[in-house]
């Protein structure tokens, strides 16, 4: 196969070899073994389209995780095919180049993730094939307009050349809505540095804003609508595609009281699921942050658990995080980061719980006898991507300074709010409860000052943070 580059960063012109006889031509178009060194190696989807002269398609992409590379070519007919480099970080940004494609010259075009591309015919019956390494997803489909003036397309030049009337293309009427180039919201890099799983849950959500207020925008941020941690295959096709350098891995079955009857679904996703995550991301060379819980401990010690102690948990949620640890702690370049008594602004938590009963409630009855620390995603967001750029891999307990029981967080909570609900302490034994919690969720958090991390800020500070926040 020959192999010419075009002007723009890592799109190429591929012509087959071709083979003939009395009989015809023989080529293979694509051959596993020569795409890979352009990280093309798994065929998903053939696609193809027939157009008559004077037909435009485009300017596509796909969003991620459902971005595309391709290998483009024409069957029957010929093309003008165009792609725009939309990658932020690459040379090429914003450039554009064409190449045509017609079933005499052979030639192909290999496009890659973060190029927005189309084609107009140049024939009545144009055949167009495309060879993608990811499905098509009609709900990541966008692109750009494919007159930007700021591309400086030449498209009347282009119809005069080809003998096409350029007042009458024919375009679908949603491609001439579709965003300008300089209004292109999505982020494409040439690498993506980071890949955070549960990105639409409280701590994923925060690891993204502080990514991000760091000036760091090449973050692949996943809900389970577009990476179910369940399946393997898609697992693998998105990390070994992105190449991450880091996983923040947040996605989790969080259901404490429903994992006690659903305990094959928390198994899938907090055992099978890290699995997947983790042999992926060993594919890679990533780094792997692994959040986990306060729940893998029995609560039965009376002062604050060390990362080395015996871990013995008493419900189904606390069992299946510890899977996830054992299988996580197998990977040399992972940290697993035990933490507590989550609250934050993109979900469901206990502060949001305990201002909504206020609302309706003259009095409410908190459990006084279970003891731990509550964590502010905010905070803890901001040390986990502190301890993602070094290599000091184990073990860590981390939330907010301080130990409270439920019952003197809702106090504070109530206090800081100015919210006059009375509060009576309950014991355990008195709440109605299907689920075993362990009654110390203490831990001590010494392992991060000495490994040189900070600690994080008292609790007392962080609820007067978060109320301005959600406020």
């Amino acid at each position: 196969m020959k192999i010419e580059k075009t002007k723009l960063n890592d799109c190429y012109i591929l012509t087959p070899n071709m083979f003939g006889d009395a009989r015809g031509s023989f080529c293979v178009p694509f051959h596993r073994a020569e795409m890979e060194q352009f990280g093309f190696a798994t065929l998903e989807q053939c696609n193809q389209s027939v157009s008559q002269k004077g037909v435009l398609r485009g300017l596509h992409y796909q969003e991620a995780p459902d971005t595309q590379a391709k290998i483009v070519l024409v069957n029957k007919g010929a093309v003008l095919d165009v792609v725009v480099d939309i990658r932020k970080d690459s040379d090429t940004y914003g450039e554009y180049t064409t190449v045509e494609l017609t079933e005499d010259n052979h030639k192909m075009l290999f496009v890659p993730r973060g190029f927005a591309h189309g084609f107009i015919a140049l024939k009545d019956d144009t055949r167009f094939e495309y060879y993608v390494d990811n499905i098509y997803s009609p709900k990541k489909e966008s692109g750009i307009r494919w007159n930007d003036p700021d591309l400086k397309i030449p498209w009347e030049e282009i119809c005069t050349k080809y003998g096409i009337d350029f007042n009458s293309i024919k375009l679908k009427a949603a491609d001439q809505t579709l965003p300008l180039f300089k209004n292109c919201p999505t982020q494409f890099y040439k690498k993506y540095r980071y890949l955070v799983t549960g990105a639409t849950g409280q701590l994923g959500y925060d690891i993204v804003r502080e990514l991000n207020a760091r000036g760091i925008y090449d973050v692949l941020a996943l809900g389970s609508n577009d990476m179910d941690i369940t399946d393997e295959r898609r697992v693998q096709d998105i990390i070994c595609s992105y190449k991450p350098e880091v996983i923040f891995h947040c996605a989790a079955y969080t259901n404490v009281k429903g994992a006690e009857t659903n305990q094959e679904e928390a198994e899938q996703v907090n055992k099978w699921g890290t699995k997947h995550i983790v042999e992926s991301a060993a594919k890679v060379d990533a780094k792997v942050i692994y959040i986990s819980t306060d729940y893998v401990f029995d609560g039965t010690k009376e002062t604050p658990y060390f990362v080395n102690d015996p871990t013995n948990p008493i419900n189904v949620y606390g069992k299946t995080k510890l899977m996830g640890e054992q299988i996580a702690s197998q990977y040399a370049k992972s940290f697993i980061v035990r933490t507590s008594w989550v609250f934050g602004k993109n979900g469901n938590n206990f502060v949001k719980t305990m201002l909504e009963q206020a609302k309706t409630k003259k009095e409410v009855n908190v459990v006084k006898d279970q003891i731990g620390s509550p964590t502010y995603t905010v905070d803890l967001a901001k040390l986990l991507v502190d301890m993602s750029s070094t290599e000091k891999y184990g073990i860590y307990h981390a939330h907010n300074d301080g130990f409270c029981s439920w019952y003197d967080f809702t106090k504070y909570i109530y206090q800081t709010a100015e919210l006059t609900t009375q509060i009576h302490p309950i014991l355990s034994t008195d709440y109605p409860t299907t689920v075993k919690r362990p009654q110390n969720s203490c831990m001590s958090t010494i392992r991060l000052t000495e490994q040189g991390f900070e600690q994080l800020p008292h609790y007392e500070d962080a609820v007067k943070r978060y109320l301005k926040e959600i406020k």
